[in-house]
């Protein structure tokens, strides 16, 4: 039930912008436009929850313009969510917003992206590299252990946690790099920089 949702989130989200981002998407599948927007409305501005917040904000923002009519802001909201990511390459936030979304990507001429094939392609019909979700502290001290070779059991005793945590970590890495073993995965992060 959206409305319990929103309602289950709102004392948190007064500490936590990711929790008044979630709020606001649940009152906002409530039909409560004014609460989602008086929500983000107190986000501060940079927000501290980096780009992926900052993107799923404007989305939120974007659909509750589409609702009320708004197509330009719509249009503009998503154009400013396209150009954010872009920079850090999300895609997720996207997935995660839902069908209203497909018609304003497809009209977003300044970014020359659509939406086909289930994913985000270029105007070209390519598909961009894939998208990378941020890293948590503790998997990027993972990821530095596996470019110096470390075995799971020496990453284990150098970070002073279990094998089963380091594991744990690894499937996230994996799955956050799009890789599938640990060689790939070193690879994929020195592509991106992230070593």
């Amino acid at each position: 039930d959206p409305e319990a949702a929103a309602k289950a989130l709102e004392p948190v989200a007064r500490r936590l912008p990711a929790c008044a981002v979630a709020a606001a998407r649940a009152r906002l599948a409530a039909g409560d436009t004014g609460a989602a927007l008086g929500l983000l409305d107190t986000l501060p501005a940079p927000g501290p929850g980096g780009p992926a917040l900052t993107v799923r904000a404007a989305l939120v923002r974007a659909e509750a313009a589409d609702r009320a009519g708004d197509i330009a802001a719509a249009r503009r909201l998503v154009a400013r969510a396209l150009c954010d990511a872009r920079r850090e390459r999300l895609r997720r936030p996207f997935r995660e917003a839902g069908p209203w979304l497909r018609p304003l990507l497809a009209a977003a001429p300044a970014h020359d992206w659509l939406i086909a094939g289930g994913g985000i392609r270029d105007a070209t019909g390519r598909r961009p590299a894939p998208v990378v979700e941020e890293l948590s502290p503790r998997e990027r001290d993972v990821l530095r252990r596996l470019a110096q070779l470390m075995s799971t059991e020496e990453i284990a005793a150098d970070l002073y946690v279990s094998v089963n945590t380091v594991k744990t970590h690894l499937k996230g890495l994996y799955r956050k790099l799009s890789v599938g073993r640990r060689a790939d995965a070193v690879r994929r992060a020195r592509e991106l920089r992230l070593l």
